[in-house]
C-alpha cells in the first residue's frame, strides 16, 4: 500500500452516518433511496449542523452528496458503495464535472485532503488524464508540506508515488505536456539531470505555451553543467571514454578552473589509454583542490601506470597526510614499496589498509601471498 493509500484510507473516520426516518425514502430522478441505507456526513459538517437539525430536523441533501464523495475518495470498497455510486449518478447526470470541479476548487484552496479524496472519487468512478494528473499534483503538494515539516520521509514517499502517476501518464499519452512539465522539476529534485533535460525537451515539442516554453528554456539553461556532468559519469561508467572527452573538453573553456572538470579529464584520457595527458589533468586538478585526496589516489596510479614508481609513492604519502585512514593510497603505496624490493615498508602499508578496510578481498589476498611468500610475516 502506498504513501497516499495509507494517508486517504485514514479520513474515514472524518465519515458518520445518518439514517433517514422510517418510511421517508428520497427520490432522485426515478432513483429510490431507502430509509434502512446509512447515509454518510463528513463529521465535522455534521457537528456544525446540530443546531440546524433541530430547527429543521434534517440535513441537506447536498451534505450526504458531499459525504459519499468524500467517503468514496476514501475507500471505494467501503460497504453500500454500489448504493452510493447509484445516489451520486441520480443526483446529477453530470456528477463527473461536480466532483471534478469540487476537486480542482479544494485544490485552489489548498485543501488537499479534500482536493485529494474528491479525485481519488473522480478517477476511481470516470478517469480522465487530467484527473490523474491534478491527482499527482495533490500529492506533490503533500510531499512539500511533509518537507517543510521536516518529515523528510514521507515527503519522499509522496512525491515518488506523484512521479509514478506521472509517469503512467505518459506511457499512455506521450504528448501529454503538463506530466513533461511538472516531471521535469521531479527529476531535478531527484537530481537526475539528464531525465529532466530529456524530459523538458518534449514540453518544447508539445507544449503551446510561449511563457512555460521560455520558463522550460531558462530551467535547462540552468542544469546544462549538470546535465554533462552526469552524462559524463554515465559514459565513463560504460568505459566510453572518447564522448567523455568530447563532453569535457566542449565545458573547458567555461569551467577551466573547475577542478571536477579537470580531474574527470584526467580519468577519461587514462582510460583512454593516454597516461601522461591523464597526468596533466590530474595536476591541474590539485592545483585548484589540493586536499582532495581522490586526486592525489588517482594522480598516484597513474604515476605507477607510467612506471614512475617514486613518484606514485612520494603522490599517495602527500595524500596520506591530508587523510591518513584512506586505506586505499596505504594500499597502493604499498604496491609501489613492493615494486623497489621494499618488502618491509610494502607489508606494513597492506597491513595498515586491511586493518582499515578488513572487507576488501583483493587487499586480503595481497596480504595472504606475502604471508605465503616471506616468513618474516607469518
Amino acid at each position: 500500500m502506498g504513501i497516499d493509500e495509507k494517508y486517504f484510507n485514514e479520513k474515514v473516520a472524518n465519515i458518520s452516518f445518518v439514517q433517514l426516518k422510517e418510511d421517508a425514502d428520497i427520490i432522485l430522478n426515478d432513483y429510490v433511496i431507502d430509509s434502512s441505507l446509512p447515509l454518510p456526513v463528513i463529521t465535522d459538517k455534521l457537528l456544525r449542523e446540530l443546531s440546524g437539525i433541530e430547527a429543521k430536523n434534517e440535513i441537506t441533501l447536498e451534505r450526504i452528496i458531499e459525504g459519499i464523495i468524500y467517503l468514496l475518495g476514501a475507500d471505494v470498497a467501503f460497504i453500500h458503495a454500489d448504493e452510493y455510486i447509484k445516489i451520486l449518478k441520480a443526483y446529477n447526470k453530470d456528477i463527473d464535472k461536480v466532483i471534478f470541479t469540487r476537486a480542482i476548487n479544494a485544490l485552489e484552496k489548498d485543501d488537499l485532503e479534500k482536493s485529494g479524496l474528491y479525485f481519488r472519487a473522480y478517477n476511481t468512478l470516470f478517469g480522465s488524464v487530467e484527473g490523474s494528473f491534478y491527482y499527482a499534483m495533490v500529492l506533490e503538494a503533500l510531499s512539500k508540506d511533509k518537507f517543510f515539516k521536516e518529515k523528510l520521509d514521507e515527503g519522499n514517499s509522496f512525491l515518488e508515488e506523484s512521479t509514478k502517476i506521472l509517469e503512467e501518464i505518459l506511457n499512455n499519452n506521450p504528448k501529454f505536456y503538463p506530466s513533461y512539465y511538472k516531471l521535469g522539476f521531479h527529476y531535478k529534485f531527484y537530481e537526475q539531470f539528464v531525465k529532466a533535460k530529456l524530459t523538458w525537451e518534449k514540453v518544447l515539442l508539445f507544449d503551446t505555451d510561449p511563457l512555460r516554453k521560455d520558463e522550460v528554456r531558462i530551467e535547462l539553461e540552468n542544469i546544462e553543467y549538470d546535465y554533462s556532468m552526469e552524462l559524463v559519469e554515465l559514459y565513463l561508467s560504460n568505459l566510453n571514454y572518447s564522448k567523455a572527452i568530447e563532453i569535457l573538453s566542449n565545458l573547458i573553456p567555461k569551467f577551466k578552473k573547475d577542478w571536477n572538470i579537470n580531474y574527470l579529464l584526467g580519468m577519461a584520457y587514462r582510460g583512454f589509454g593516454d597516461n601522461q595527458v591523464a597526468i596533466e589533468y590530474f595536476e591541474s586538478a590539485l592545483d585548484l583542490n589540493p586536499q582532495n585526496v581522490d586526486i592525489y589516489n588517482e594522480l598516484g596510479i597513474s604515476y605507477f601506470n607510467g612506471d614512475d614508481i617514486l613518484g606514485a609513492i612520494e603522490v599517495f604519502s602527500k595524500g596520506l597526510e591530508y587523510d591518513n585512514e584512506d586505506y586505499r593510497m596505504y594500499f597502493n603505496r604499498g604496491l609501489g614499496y613492493l615494486n623497489i624490493g621494499q618488502i618491509d615498508k610494502g607489508y606494513e602499508d597492506i597491513s595498515k589498509a586491511n586493518i582499515i578496510n578488513p572487507e576488501d578481498e583483493n587487499i586480503r589476498n595481497q596480504l595472504e601471498i606475502l604471508k605465503n611468500n616471506f616468513n618474516d610475516y607469518n
